[in-house]
């Protein structure tokens, strides 16, 4: 095992501690509601709760348990080191974000206005049109009309961070250009281990206050979020991400995937 393995090791062990510490302190209260009969809240009665509070949420919360790893990728200007592949479209390169925007050198018009993802699949797995291409999914959660967004996907999950994303551009029914970020070099830090569900996560979020009554839970999905940046790289976690619209606004919540901690 090299240095460099161990010394990430070391980093990750401490990180784990401190979020566990941290969850620990602001948690107590949820973990006893679940845990103690005197004045708990089992997962049926949080459920419960969160409909008295006109809290609306998806029917078919998942209660199965996943898996995953603590990742990291290098903060390198890889994407730049490939655009010369991408021949007569205009490439610009921003080093201080790790973003790469291109104007197709011809606009490609969306066969189905519909659904414009069937058209943009093709531009997407094209090695002169997207630097790795292949490596993204459509993902209808963050997609609009002017809008088409591809995430990367990562050990099976998607990256749910502005590190990780395609967003193709759409205008008077002609894809016109894009910008991408992507993370390579991916390290596995640490053994695999066991995730929280859906549904658990959804009543940790209740039980610390993160969910506002008359609000509406739109739908939460399992994927990898920034941890943070050190050494020249990121570290990056499985996280349950959940969209809620309350009133007008749409607000964006998670919770760390291992051990319940909200992340603001």
């Amino acid at each position: 095992m090299n240095f460099r393995r161990i010394e990430w090791i070391f980093l990750i062990a401490f990180i784990a501690l401190d979020i566990f510490l941290i969850g620990a302190y602001y948690n107590q209260n949820g973990v006893e509601m679940e845990r103690n009969a005197s004045g708990s809240k089992t997962t049926t009665s949080a459920l419960r709760s969160l409909k008295d509070d006109q809290i609306t949420y998806p029917a078919n919360l998942s209660t199965k348990e996943d898996d995953g790893y603590y990742l990291a990728s290098p903060n390198d200007d890889y994407l730049a080191s490939r655009i010369a592949q991408l021949g007569q479209n205009k490439a610009e390169y921003s080093r201080t974000d790790k973003k790469l925007s291109v104007i197709l050198d011809k606009k490609v018009k969306v066969k189905s206005p519909e659904q414009p993802q069937k058209t943009i699949d093709e531009l997407k797995d094209n090695p002169k049109i997207v630097i790795e291409g292949k490596q993204y999914q459509y993902n209808a959660n963050f997609s609009n009309k002017t809008e088409i967004i591809y995430t990367q996907m990562v050990y099976g999950k998607q990256v749910d961070s502005d590190q990780g994303f395609l967003k193709f551009n759409l205008s008077h029914g002609y894809v016109t250009g894009y910008s991408q970020a992507y993370l390579q070099d991916i390290e596995i830090l640490r053994e695999k281990k066991t995730t929280i569900s859906q549904k658990r996560a959804l009543v940790w979020l209740y039980q610390y206050n993160k969910l506002p009554a008359n609000s509406k839970v739109r739908w939460g999905t399992l994927g990898y979020t920034k941890l943070l940046s050190v050494n020249g790289s990121t570290v990056y976690i499985p996280t349950w991400n959940f969209s809620v619209k309350t009133g007008g606004t749409t607000v964006y919540r998670r919770i760390n995937a291992f051990n319940g901690a909200v992340m603001d």
